[in-house]
């Protein structure tokens, strides 16, 4: 940097101290702080400590001359947590100082460098946010993180990073540290492994995602989540076989509130778990309901989160509901996506066994988006895979996606396990998932989810619409032909 020399400069210990990096009162403000130097540096990684780097980090930015432009990178070791358990603390304790030196050895000698935590690592330093060669630098640094040495051997740690910009994004040290965060934060979320620059709607969506989270403890209390009812359509004989139970949210000042929306901040706090509750909760007692009306569907579908399935008291939690609501287990179906089987498969086939185990039926949604393998669906003993309507959309018209859903098709039928179609919308891709054996289909063609007094009218009605899909007329409203079997 220009103007007065602002790296760190070592002792004969080897351990920096801030003399050259910042005024002299502000030396003597760290001097003040009722800390012994030794408590200022994180041992072993020898970095500046959270607070301390925040004061260093202050005067950089304070003393930078007004064109200069500072990075500042968060980054965060995911996966650490997971050396420590294999490594014990002495052993993460020196993977930690191995990743501190690296750092050292990958950036400029006027960077600041500091630890928050056991796995958070800051790095500032002179670098341009519209700067090809700054931003590639800046990767560099990242990407020399992941191959580290474990016990002599080499391992990959899982890295989140992410970065915001002085002057561009903030002048304020303290949002510059929290835009980083919000970055890595992003870049853990979607499992980048490129740096996350900071962008103004991250900011937007952080406040968002908390008034939801604030508003979604209120709404449960005060009613205004309902569900709406989808059906799934046997594709041979035309007859609805189960319902798939979606949660929908009718905010009094915010409007309709869509899933994809509040099912992600309710899975980062511990709502999650009131969701699941109250929809299965309430997708039982409407299945009741429908029993008592001589409608009994043969199956209803619920959704359960990974956070959900991650809970240690899952099983017993869905055991408990259904002790208080009575229903055959086996007209309950759990759906759980195919992202859990992938990066958890222990867990996911833990969990499988035991809701088998009281006779729950195990789905696996949105199959095809993670590319579980064949040996992996062997050994979990599901019951059900839900072709992802990606797959779906125009399925007609491609024969690359024929040749996949006949693939998954066959894949199912070799396991035993049930093949559903997911947002069937076209006629004409009801016809090619018929003609390559899909079992059973659910979308917007048959109908789109609705409340449960007009699914109450589906029912009702649906053996006398069949005709428009292709399917005979039917007096009775189920039938199960092997499929969806209850017991």
């Amino acid at each position: 940097m220009t103007g007065k020399e602002t790296h760190l400069l070592r002792e004969a210990d080897g351990e920096e101290t801030l003399e050259g990096l910042l005024r002299p009162d502000a030396v003597e403000e760290l001097a003040a702080d009722s800390q012994p130097r030794s408590q200022r540096l994180d041992h072993p990684a020898g970095l500046l400590t959270h607070h301390n780097f925040q004061v260093a980090l202050a005067e950089l930015l304070r003393s930078s001359p007004a064109e200069q432009e500072v990075a500042l990178i968060w980054i965060d070791l995911v996966s650490l947590r997971r050396e420590y358990s294999l490594l014990g603390w002495k052993g993460a304790a020196a993977l930690a100082a191995h990743i501190a030196e690296t750092l050292r050895s990958v950036v400029d000698a006027n960077a600041l460098l500091g630890r928050v935590g056991e796995s958070s690592f800051l790095v500032a330093m002179a670098a341009s946010k519209f700067n090809k060669i700054s931003r590639l630098r800046i990767q560099g640094i990242v990407d020399a993180l992941t191959p580290q040495l474990r016990g002599g051997s080499e391992t990959r740690l899982e890295v989140a990073a992410g970065v915001a910009f002085f002057p561009s994004d903030t002048r304020s040290p303290e949002d510059l540290v929290r835009f980083a965060v919000l970055a890595a934060d992003r870049a853990s979320y979607v499992k980048s492994r490129n740096v996350v620059a900071f962008h103004t709607r991250m900011n937007r969506e952080i406040m968002r995602d908390h008034l939801l989270e604030v508003e979604m403890g209120k709404g449960l209390e005060r009613n205004q989540f309902r569900m709406f009812y989808q059906p799934k359509v046997n594709l041979i004989t035309g007859e609805a076989v189960a319902a798939e139970a979606l949660m929908r949210w009718n905010h009094p000042e915010l409007g309709a509130v869509a899933p994809c929306e509040f099912i992600p901040v309710a899975e980062r706090s511990d709502l999650i778990k009131g969701i699941f509750d109250f929809n299965l909760r309430t997708a039982l007692e409407q299945a009741r309901r429908w029993r008592g009306l001589g409608l009994a569907l043969p199956i209803i579908a619920v959704n359960a989160s990974a956070a959900n399935v991650r809970e240690a008291d899952f099983v017993r939690t869905v055991r408990s509901i259904m002790a208080e609501i009575p229903i055959a287990p086996m007209q309950l179906e759990l759906e759980m996506t195919e992202s859990l089987a992938f990066e958890d498969e222990e867990l996911f086939r833990a969990r499988v066994r035991q809701l088998r185990s009281i006779g729950v039926r195990v789905a696996i949604d949105d199959f095809g988006t993670r590319y579980t393998g064949f040996n992996v669906l062997k050994k979990l003993r599901f019951d059900t895979i839900k072709i992802d309507q990606c797959f779906i959309r125009g399925v007609d018209r491609s024969q690359d996606m024929i040749a996949l859903c006949r693939t998954i098709v066959a894949m199912g039928r070799q396991l035993k396990l049930r093949t559903v179609a997911e947002g069937i919308e076209e006629l004409g891709e009801l016809e090619a998932l018929r003609q390559i054996g899909c079992e059973v289909g659910q979308g917007h063609l048959f109908q789109r989810p609705i409340p449960a007094d007009e699914f109450t009218v589906f029912l009702r009605e649906w053996p006398h619409r069949m005709r428009d899909f292709g399917f005979a007329e039917s007096g009775s409203l189920f039938h199960n032909h092997g499929l969806y079997a209850v017991g």
